[in-house]
């Protein structure tokens, strides 16, 4: 309870008992208790909002057809068209309506545009060009490496055909080589056997003079 002390004919200010003192601290906490659940429950809700719009924000493809679809700026015949997407192009759904469905293309545009022109899976079409052009893609790897390959072999068999010329020269240089240490020996031996019987004439010659001189000293 308040208090109020008289003091001849000025009042004083208000003084708070023990009670007061309880009682706004109890308020206080209540208001922290209210703000903070406040702030909890806008947080939630903003992180539902975002879930909400990731969930609905899904990627679909324009449908096989021979035409392109109409985008268009409501969902009605009667709208005005903004733009024509062929088959297989890449768009985002936003939200649906009955037969038509709210989406958003790669340049930031929004329309509206027929549900069975969408798809969840990419166009037949595209998909067998984009097969098509990686078949012409591996065809020419292929292509690549055959001319690689018989390039590798023609070089193999010049590789094949020096190494043997190589090989024929090394026999006709170790055959000449062998030849000319047989000369070599030949001729030391020639030389040899000649300087032998050079000697060995020049010895009988001298034997037989000195002979032929004893021979002729004895008749004397």
């Amino acid at each position: 309870m308040t208090r109020i002390v008289m003091s001849g004919d000025k009042p004083k200010l208000p003084i708070m008992s023990l009670e007061d003192e309880g009682v706004m601290a109890i308020l206080k906490k209540v208001r922290i208790s209210i703000a903070w659940t406040s702030l909890l429950g806008l947080t939630v809700v903003c992180f539902s909002l975002l879930l909400t719009s990731e969930t609905l924000a899904k990627t679909f493809y324009v449908s096989d057809t021979e035409l392109k679809a109409n985008v268009r700026t409501g969902s009605g015949f009667v709208r005005r068209i903004i733009a024509m997407l062929p088959s297989g192009t890449r768009v985002t759904l936003i939200t649906e309506e009955g037969g038509w469905a709210e989406i958003a293309l790669k340049d930031g545009r929004r329309g509206w545009i027929l549900k069975r022109y969408l798809s969840d899976r990419p166009a037949w079409r595209v998909t067998a060009q984009k097969l098509a052009t990686e078949n012409q893609s591996l065809q020419q790897q292929v292509i690549n490496l055959k001319h690689d390959h018989q390039t590798l072999l023609q070089e193999k068999t010049k590789l094949e055909t020096d190494l043997g010329d190589k090989s024929q020269k090394l026999k006709g240089l170790q055959k000449a080589n062998d030849n000319m240490k047989t000369s070599y020996n030949l001729r030391w031996f020639l030389g040899g056997a000649g300087v032998l019987l050079t000697g060995w004439i020049l010895g009988f010659w001298l034997g037989r003079m000195r002979r032929r001189r004893t021979s002729d000293r004895y008749r004397l």
